[in-house]
């Protein structure tokens, strides 16, 4: 078998898989695509298609929407034929009997090197935990969460200013190339297997609003990991004269912001001055951090320097309070 014999089902929702699915459909046949049905949204509640789906509209590729995968979608599946499931960020529960419709393999692509940070949000706690690297890796899928045999790894050196956007749209562009070399070594019976450690795995829950908050007792690198680990959702946000201010950039890199001590002691949250070609210097329990970017609610985001001419105020005060 060739790889452009293969009939693929590729599962998966937003954009970062919108990249895996295209390299797929280079070299293989995609028979078709599943995701998730259209949402509403917005103020005028009108529907919105995954990224995936109009991926593969532009691709021609049968589209199969569904909100559980049912014995409709083990019957609509099964009249496909298919060789090779392949998952990237797509939210289904896989049993044993869809699973059992693909005889080539299932496997999924996942943006951490595992067995650190199984679950659904590793790009943010890569961030979040201030990693010096990261990776994607390819797997059997099985039946715990992320814990299937490993079937390929590429691992990167972090810079110390990714955001989860950023670090997605490299993900998205790394995981096509890694996938297809994956699927050619295992039609050709090349592939090596690593069994995943229980012992040393990691958890990546979902992040919710409730942990948006800065706590400027913090250190630094602690909220500078934060304010990028939360961009673009759900933004790192505090307080500025009783109105949620949310943080969407600081300045410079992890290495950058620990050379730069307090003077002078401050209460954490203190704004001390407008920096030039770096921001608003807060600060934190260790030092100071640069605000780059900033919104209030209801407002338009700006830079630090048209945030201060609009909101002079905010020299001085303490913010979170």
């Amino acid at each position: 078998m060739k790889l452009g014999d293969l009939k693929v089902v590729f599962a998966g929702n937003p954009e970062i898989a919108v990249g895996a699915l295209e390299a797929l459909a280079s070299v293989c046949d995609v028979v078709a695509v599943i995701t998730n049905p259209d949402k509403p949204t917005g103020r005028g509640r009108h529907l919105e298609s995954p990224p995936v789906k109009i991926a593969a509209a532009k691709l021609s590729i049968p589209v199969l929407q569904y909100d559980r995968l049912l014995k409709e979608a083990r019957d609509e599946i099964r009249r496909l034929a298919p060789d090779v499931l392949v998952s990237f960020a797509c939210g289904f529960y896989f049993g044993p009997k869809f699973l059992s419709l693909f005889p080539v393999a299932s496997v999924n692509i996942h943006p951490s090197l595992l067995p650190c940070y199984r679950g659904c949000s590793p790009i943010q706690y890569t961030i979040l935990n201030g990693e010096k690297s990261t990776g994607i890796t390819i797997q059997r899928i099985a039946a715990e969460l992320d814990a299937g045999n490993i079937l390929a790894v590429e691992q990167w050196d972090l810079k110390g200013h990714e955001t989860t956007q950023s670090l997605s749209e490299e993900v998205a562009r790394r995981a096509g190339p890694l996938l297809v070399s994956v699927l050619d070594h295992i039609i050709s019976g090349t592939v090596v297997e690593q069994i995943q450690s229980d012992d040393l795995a990691t958890y990546a829950p979902m992040l919710s609003k409730d942990d948006a908050y800065i706590d400027w007792n913090s250190s630094v690198e602690a909220i500078h990991c934060k304010v990028r680990a939360l961009n673009p959702w759900p933004r790192a946000v505090t307080t500025f004269e009783g109105r949620q201010l949310s943080i969407t950039s600081v300045w410079g890199t992890l290495d950058q912001t620990k050379n730069e001590p307090l003077a002078t002691p401050y209460e954490p949250g203190t704004v001390i001055g407008l920096v030039k070609n770096k921001g608003l210097s807060v600060a934190c329990s260790d030092g100071l951090i640069y605000i780059d970017r900033m919104q209030l609610a209801m407002k338009r985001e700006m830079d630090s320097e048209s945030f201060v001419h609009g909101h002079p105020s905010i020299i001085g005060a303490i913010l979170g309070h």
